[in-house]
């Protein structure tokens, strides 16, 4: 699952992997979803899945195009009251299924973005990242298969 807005720049990194994936011949088991902002709707697609790839901006503290393999309840969760569900972070959306419906296995990859603004195309240290991200996917796909 790619998440993020593709408008606003590394915050959309997410999509961008997932376009790249798609150009791909992955196994029939994987299925590739542009979840773009609406982050509340990827439990629907979470139901029934033996494992769940997330890949999203995060900032952690590094530097730009970092690239770190979380799960989830190693992302804080953010407090407070939220105006839509589109403010809420990815660990407060899985945090309010977690015991229910959650795969056996969730991994997120995070990249550290760079710049966050409006444009559609990714800052180089994070573009240059795409590879590697990609390499990064291959083996959590590969890992589920042997």
């Amino acid at each position: 699952m790619g998440v993020g807005n593709i408008l606003l720049g590394d915050e959309g990194v997410g999509i961008h992997v997932i376009r790249e994936l798609q150009k791909l011949k992955l196994p029939e088991n994987v299925e590739l979803l542009d979840i773009g902002v609406a982050s509340f709707p990827l439990l629907s697609y979470m139901v029934g899945k033996k494992k769940v790839i997330i890949v999203d901006a995060v900032k952690a503290g590094g530097k730009a195009g970092d690239i770190y393999r979380l799960f989830p309840e190693q992302i804080e969760k953010k407090e407070g009251n939220f105006l839509s569900l589109h403010e809420m972070g990815i660990a407060n959306i899985l945090a309010i299924f977690q015991q229910e419906i959650m795969p056996e296995k969730i991994v997120i990859i995070g990249v550290e973005p760079g710049k966050i603004k409006w444009g559609m195309e990714l800052s180089p240290p994070v573009k240059e990242k795409l590879p590697q991200l990609i390499d990064c996917i291959l083996q959590e796909v590969k890992v589920e298969e042997d």
